[in-house]
């Protein structure tokens, strides 16, 4: 404590203040570098990914080539990554769930870099000769229960789709094609409730 009235000395506010060595927080001990292994599991761990994902992403992050190559060898034959499993797996959901035909399920599985081999047998699992007609047909049912407020499991009543209806057919067509289907098995799905006879209908439905 100063005195009243005495001289102050700049050298000793600056012993109070400063601190010996020991007293200073120790220096955060440095992070080793993670590997990529320890950043491919922990992707794996949030998501299924193809092996073309994981290498993309590796790359992505600089890791050397070598060792993305050695950690997809390791992944592979742990059997952490499976692009056939995968491939089924993607398909079942697009088709069952989404009810998407085969040309949208190609493509998407085109951009989670299936081999192509691999996607077209997977494709053919789900659409068999003639099943693309059939899936069309309930894409189309689901279609309509959604648009009327309904669910998948909505009365048939409400789930009847007015394709006699030119206007309605062709957006209904487009929709499908849009979704993945062929022309013919779009025309398929529609063709029990089109008007027929109807020249400018058949019109509407190709634009």
């Amino acid at each position: 404590v100063v005195a009243s009235g005495a001289e102050f000395a700049p050298e000793a506010a600056s012993l109070r203040v400063s601190l010996p060595p020991m007293c200073r927080a120790p220096d955060p001990p440095s992070r080793p570098p993670r590997t990529a292994w320890a950043v491919a599991i922990g992707m794996l761990a949030r998501r299924d990914l193809s092996e073309g994902e994981v290498r993309t992403k590796l790359l992505a992050r600089e890791f050397a080539e070598d060792e993305v190559e050695e950690t997809l060898s390791r992944l592979l034959k742990r059997r952490y990554l499976d692009d056939r499993s995968l491939a089924f797996a993607v398909v079942r959901a697009q088709v069952r769930t989404k009810h998407q035909g085969p040309l949208k399920v190609k493509a998407y599985l085109q951009r989670r870099q299936i081999p192509e081999e691999l996607a077209q047998e997977a494709i053919r699992a789900e659409f068999p000769d003639g099943a693309e007609n059939e899936r069309a047909a309930i894409a189309l049912q689901t279609m309509w229960r959604r648009a009327a407020g309904g669910d998948a499991e909505g009365d048939s009543a409400a789930a009847e789709p007015d394709t006699r209806n030119r206007k309605e057919a062709g957006r209904l067509f487009r929709r499908l094609v849009a979704r993945g289907y062929s022309w013919a098995a779009a025309r398929h799905a529609l063709s029990s409730n089109i008007n027929a006879s109807s020249e400018e209908g058949e019109r509407e439905i190709e634009r």
